[in-house]
């Protein structure tokens, strides 16, 4: 199945939680949009787990 994959990046606070959100929201068939996973230890920052 052909599709393209779009890595969203940019650093906190940019507003990519908000368009994929909106994305979320559009409920296109065709789309489909991963989870969030973040690696680093809790500790290491102040983003939420």
């Amino acid at each position: 199945m052909p599709g393209k994959l779009i890595w969203l990046v940019g650093p906190s606070g940019s507003g990519k939680d908000s368009l994929l959100a909106a994305l979320r929201e559009r409920e296109h068939p065709q789309l489909l949009v991963a989870h969030r996973y973040i690696t680093r230890p809790f500790n290491a920052g102040s983003e939420n787990h």
